[in-house]
């Protein structure tokens, strides 16, 4: 069963003002050290949270079909010495 989960909207500006912000940025890593310890529920660090980590995710997946794709060009292939 999925569970609806109600938020405020001065909640979801902030979070999504961070996802914002972080996506500006570039961001790859967050901005403070241990942020999730220091500020565990900021709306704006969460959605800085979940840019970083959606951003590592689509990286893994083009690593991934990088690799599939070089893969795919090699068979049958020899060294070529």
């Amino acid at each position: 069963m999925e569970e609806d989960i109600k938020v405020d909207e001065a909640f979801k500006k902030s979070f999504n003002l961070g996802y914002r912000v972080a996506a500006e940025l570039n961001l790859k890593v967050p901005l403070l050290h241990n942020q999730e310890k220091i500020i565990p529920e900021n709306p704006m660090h969460l959605g800085m949270q979940q840019f970083i980590e959606e951003a590592k995710h689509s990286k893994n997946k083009r690593q991934e079909k990088s690799v599939e794709k070089n893969e795919k060009g090699r068979k049958g292939k020899g060294l070529g010495l």
